[in-house]
């Protein structure tokens, strides 16, 4: 009895399913084509304007989503570009000069120059300028070998030079009072000029070659001071 009712409940589900079925079926087909909707619905101006612009608003979000995505990777690229240019103009001995990171500190009556990551270079007692004013003379030679410090003065009748020169990692100091600072490049070299408002006070120039920082004085011009400088040779 109970496999006869069992029988009979799967026989009774099987059609009822069918019958759905159909009438869904039934259902669809009876639905109106998209050519007799638009035959028979109409939308307002004003809908169709909202619709419009909805629509512009969910292309311009899409544009710019891609667009932002695009210019994210052309910006990565250039960083990489950058980077590796940066990395072979190092390879230049005069843009590696520049580069180099001197620390300069500013103070009320005095500047601070220094180099922490300066390039090592052998120390040598006997580096001397090629050029000199007419009328000076070598007078002087203070010499620290172990502080590889070195300070040379010079004279003429009424006027001094006094020429230092010292490891770049050691940081030196700079009377700025009544001085007018300018920052000058020349053949990759960066120099640090400080000149003199009044006579009384004398001219200083600063700069570093190869790890060597070289600071001149004297009541004598800064042109003059160039060409002492830039009579030093390095090896």
């Amino acid at each position: 009895m109970a496999d006869s009712m069992t029988s009979s409940e799967a026989f009774f589900e099987a059609g009822l399913e069918k019958a759905v079925s159909q009438d869904c079926l039934r259902e669809l087909e009876s639905l109106p084509t998209e050519e007799d909707l638009d035959k028979t619905l109409s939308y307002s101006p004003r809908h169709i304007a909202r619709m419009k612009k909805l629509f512009a608003g969910e292309a311009r979000r899409e544009f710019t989503h891609r667009s932002f995505i695009a210019v994210r990777k052309t910006a990565t690229a250039v960083a990489v570009v950058l980077v590796i240019l940066f990395g072979l103009l190092m390879l230049s001995p005069n843009v590696r000069a520049v580069v180099v990171n001197t620390i300069v500190e500013w103070f009320e009556t005095f500047t601070r120059f220094q180099s922490p990551h300066a390039e090592e270079t052998a120390f040598d007692t006997s580096w001397r300028p090629a050029y000199m004013p007419e009328g000076f003379m070598e007078i002087v030679v203070l010499e620290d070998v172990e502080g590889e410090v070195v300070n040379i003065i010079y004279r003429s009748e009424s006027k001094r030079i006094s020429l230092v020169y010292a490891s770049a990692y050691a940081s030196l100091s700079v009377d700025n009072e009544e001085l007018y600072f300018e920052e000058k490049l020349i053949d990759g070299v960066r120099y640090f000029t400080f000149e003199a408002e009044s006579e009384n006070k004398g001219n200083r120039l600063l700069w570093e070659r190869n790890g060597i920082r070289f600071y001149l004085t004297s009541t004598i011009a800064l042109d003059e001071l160039f060409l002492v400088a830039q009579s030093i040779s390095l090896p």
